[in-house]
């Protein structure tokens, strides 16, 4: 068996060297883009929460005319209050959900949003909102969702 002289194994840490620089690099260009991804869905939950309290400020009900185009729906000023504040809440949950499945937040964390997740869910009066959006949800976050106990009574 030939015997490595000191220049193949300089070579050799170099090579090694080199190829655990560029896993590291790879590493954190993944852990950049997750979060790029998460910052983005932060900046929409933000957007869409201004917008919607916009509506609210305006004295408008945002699910009444944007999600069921009746223009001419008279909802007390308290229970149009209520239904801005579950699509609210729906905004954080869906960014939460993505920041946890992107690894950006910690497991007792989530389950904490679970549970208010559960609450909102489970808020009869309010449940057209969820039903509304449902569809424009992630298969993902929507399963989690829907895996949750019903609470309200069918119709």
């Amino acid at each position: 068996m030939k015997k490595m002289d000191f220049n193949d194994v300089i070579q050799l840490a170099a090579m090694v060297g080199i190829i655990a620089s560029l896993i590291f690099v790879g590493l954190q260009m993944r852990q950049s883009q997750r979060i790029a991804l998460a910052a983005q869905a932060q900046q929409r939950a933000a957007m869409l929460m201004d917008r919607s309290n916009a509506w609210l400020e305006s004295g408008l009900d945002f699910q009444s005319i944007h999600f069921e185009q009746n223009y001419d729906a008279v909802i007390s000023e308290s229970m149009t209050a209520m239904r801005t504040s579950a699509h609210q809440s729906w905004f954080l949950y869906e960014n939460d959900y993505e920041q946890y499945s992107l690894g950006l937040m910690p497991d007792d964390i989530w389950q904490a949003k679970l549970r208010g997740i559960d609450r909102v869910y489970n808020i009869c009066e309010v449940r057209p909102i969820y039903q509304s959006r449902a569809s424009m949800f992630s298969d993902n976050f929507r399963a989690i969702v829907e895996s949750l106990p019903d609470k309200c009574p069918s119709k």
